[in-house]
């Protein structure tokens, strides 16, 4: 029987804005600690199309399998020696490429496993908290600054069939007493970058893991900056994500703790060499999760799992093993380089057809898929404006993403959509595109403030032009606060701001607030829903040399407002 093609229609509306604008911060990736050096040197390429905003490693020290040809930590009558040359050097290459190195501390080196032991036994908390700390105190003198610390990983993971520990051989009260000893030390050796964990793997079996937790931190004061967990597959990972945030919302103590989802794939663990991951499919499928999880703020990261083929059985990278790009890079790499200005994007069709679109002067880029069972015929129309050329990619059984097809610019496009597939569009009128703003400095970190873990508001940063967009959707009164930590600044910010709608007209009522905070106690609080741009002088703060700290709040606003706050 012939399957008859099934149409759609996706109509995109550059004028009109949508919630939830396309982050280039919130999708990260991960990477094994297998993966080496010099294949982070030989993956350069796709390193910097990509550009995630931090690569998360879980480091294995001490663990044979992850293939370190030197010690890490060797004992010696005047103390411990440590090498920690091959991590910083994968550490410091990523910085070369504007990316933060985002390191779990893990595993066992055997100075501090017991007798008989291996590198998932901790007989040490102390010793291993020592070497953690001599790493991160040393980090910056040696040419890396580290985005992210994480005490441990997947401390609560067993083998389902036989119960054996995977990854750390102590149990709930084990892993507790070895983050109050590292937490603490690892902050007093850098006070300025988040620290977090447990890296939970199994948050639906393993519940009972995040209120213990989250208590001992609150009555302890111990640092807590991001609570991290993992989870592989789809379909249940609105139901992880849920139980953490509902834990955090339990807590509003604990409302400047982030969420982090840092290991995530769209496929659940399966990924043998040349399985279903290396197809087409999982592109659709990530972009897909990426629209939904976009519409979930209250988690702040997501880091693919993985970036690199590691290997050992794992073959889920966007990159082989042998350095060769699969279609799931090309949907990452678009979705990373689309306008972050998000627009509204209608469709009629059927389930599983779907599609992510954002404009900026001059160019616009629409990504549609088909995750339905059969072929789809769709009539995309880009809407009013006016391009010089259309360059479209293919991802389906025939093409991996990653040529494009330049092609005239038209308003209404027919294309055909196989099961799986996505076509991505960028369209371009060179006359009218605008070169985005020098940012005010370089970021050194982002800080988020929930008073709704749930809401559908939402606060964002674009770190390469320093501006920050909020916007109410349908929850108003629960915008998140964010804040910025700038280094390498003038002696002055200006700063603009804009309240507006959906379709772009300037809104009355609300407050849009801006503080800036010199670094020694002093401040200035600027209103710009009563003057539009404002200079402040950093000088005048008593502000150490080129840095501060940039606060943006959205205040009283009405149901779908969108702010935007540009430094530079």
């Amino acid at each position: 029987m012939k399957i008859p093609v099934t149409t759609a229609t996706v109509r995109v509306h550059p004028a009109r804005r949508a919630d939830h604008p396309l982050s280039k911060s919130k999708f990260a990736v991960f990477n094994s600690g297998i993966v080496h050096a010099p294949t982070y040197r030989r993956d350069e390429a796709a390193l910097r199309a990509a550009h995630p905003e931090s690569v998360r490693i879980d480091i294995g020290w001490g663990a044979e399998w992850i293939g370190y040809e030197r010690p890490i930590s060797t004992p010696t009558p005047d103390g411990f020696v440590y090498d920690f040359s091959e991590l910083d050097e994968i550490g410091s290459f990523l910085n070369g490429l504007g990316i933060r190195p985002y390191w779990s501390y893990c595993y066992v080196p055997a100075p501090y496993q017991p007798e008989g032991g291996d590198w998932r036994d901790l007989a040490d908390d102390a010793g291993w908290a020592e070497m953690v700390r001599a790493y991160v105190a040393g980090a910056r003198e040696r040419g890396v600054t580290v985005g992210y610390h994480e005490v441990y990983n997947e401390p609560d993971l067993r083998d389902e069939k036989t119960g054996e520990a995977v990854f750390y051989g102590g149990d709930l009260d084990d892993y507790l007493q070895l983050y109050r000893t590292a937490a603490p030390a690892i902050r007093a050796a850098d006070p300025d970058t988040p620290v977090g964990g447990p890296a939970l793997a199994m948050v639906l079996p393993n519940e009972h893991w995040i209120p213990a937790f989250l208590d001992t931190v609150r009555a302890e004061k111990l640092p807590l900056d991001f609570f991290s967990f993992h989870h592989y597959g789809t379909h249940s990972v609105h139901v992880a994500l849920e139980k953490v945030l509902r834990h955090l919302e339990e807590r509003p103590d604990l409302a400047d703790v982030e969420v982090h989802l840092n290991e995530y794939n769209s496929y659940p663990v399966h990924y043998p060499r040349g399985g279903t991951q290396d197809g087409h499919h999982l592109a659709a499928a990530l972009l897909a999760d990426f629209a939904a999880l976009l519409a979930a703020p209250g988690l702040t990261k997501v880091n693919w799992a993985q970036f690199l083929d590691s290997g050992h059985g794992n073959y889920s990278g966007m990159v082989t093993i042998d350095g060769e790009r699969k279609p799931v890079l090309s949907a990452y790499e678009f979705y990373q380089n689309m306008p972050t200005d998000r627009c509204v994007l209608e469709i009629d069709g059927p389930p599983g057809v779907g599609g992510l679109a954002g404009v900026e002067p001059g160019r616009l880029c629409v990504a549609v898929w088909n995750r339905s069972p059969r072929a789809v015929r769709v009539r995309l129309d880009l809407g009013q404006g006016t391009y010089g050329s259309v360059a479209l990619r293919r991802i389906d059984d025939r093409h991996d993403g990653a040529k494009a097809e330049r092609l005239p610019a038209d308003r209404y496009w027919d294309l055909e959509l196989p099961r799986g597939s996505v076509a991505l569009l960028e369209a371009t009128d060179t006359a009218a595109r605008t070169a985005p703003p020098a940012p005010a400095g370089t970021v050194r970190r982002v800080r988020h403030r929930y008073t709704a873990r749930t809401t559908t508001a939402w606060a964002d940063l674009d770190e390469a032009t320093t501006t920050f967009r909020l916007g109410t959707a349908t929850d108003p009164h629960a915008v998140p606060v964010i804040a910025a930590d700038l280094e390498g600044c003038g002696e002055t910010i200006t700063v603009t701001g804009r309240l507006t709608d959906a379709g772009g007209a300037d809104i009355s009522g609300g407050r849009l607030v801006v503080r800036i905070d010199g670094g020694l106690g002093q401040s200035r609080e600027l209103y710009l829903d009563e003057q539009g741009l404002q200079t402040v002088d950093l000088t005048g703060l008593a502000a150490e040399p080129g840095r501060a700290r940039v606060t943006v709040a959205l205040r009283d606003a009405p149901e779908h407002a969108f702010a935007v706050v540009t430094l530079t």
